[in-house]
């Protein structure tokens, strides 16, 4: 069965693991349980607010 596996290539290359965290650095619970589409859109908004001030720089 592990014959018929496929890998991820990028560039010809196979793809490393995700460097993924378990646990969610805005609510402290796993990743793999309930919604954390609050999470993703604070995050999402720190980085928009963090590369605005990079680009004011």
């Amino acid at each position: 069965m592990t014959a018929l596996r496929r890998t991820t290539k990028i560039r010809g290359a196979p793809m490393r693991p995700l460097d993924l965290q378990t646990i969610c650095d805005k609510c402290g619970y796993s990743r793999a349980h309930g919604n954390h589409d609050k999470c993703s859109k604070a995050r999402q908004a720190e980085m928009a607010e963090l590369r605005a001030r990079e680009k004011q720089s």
